[in-house]
């Protein structure tokens, strides 16, 4: 089976499903949901906390230190991108010889 390639929205959406599972979680969860190594997740988790589409608290229980939350902006835009994902298909050989004015190489 091959490997699928996930684009970086994907794994946004990856992040905030996990988010929306869980409500908080910490950055080891996340990642290990996500499917990301740690040192990838909190780079992503840093880049969307910059965009507003998480938040970030300190945990009183001490472990993890900080907690991470999905804002209603991360919300809207997970269920975009579940919307949207219904909508894009892949295109497959035979298409490709249907639709010629395509030019896709392999």
């Amino acid at each position: 089976m091959p490997a699928i390639n996930r684009t970086r929205y994907d794994i946004y959406a990856d992040i905030l499903s996990v988010l929306d599972f869980y409500v908080e979680a910490g950055i080891s969860q996340i990642a290990r949901r996500a499917n990301l190594p740690v040192d990838r997740a909190k780079g992503l988790v840093q880049f969307m906390l910059s965009r507003g589409l998480i938040v970030k608290y300190p945990n009183p229980k001490k472990r993890p230190v900080y907690i991470y939350r999905a804002t209603n902006r991360g919300s809207q835009y997970l269920k975009l991108y579940k919307e949207i994902s219904h909508l894009v298909v892949e295109i497959t050989e035979d298409e490709i010889d249907i639709l010629p004015e395509f030019s896709v190489e392999l």
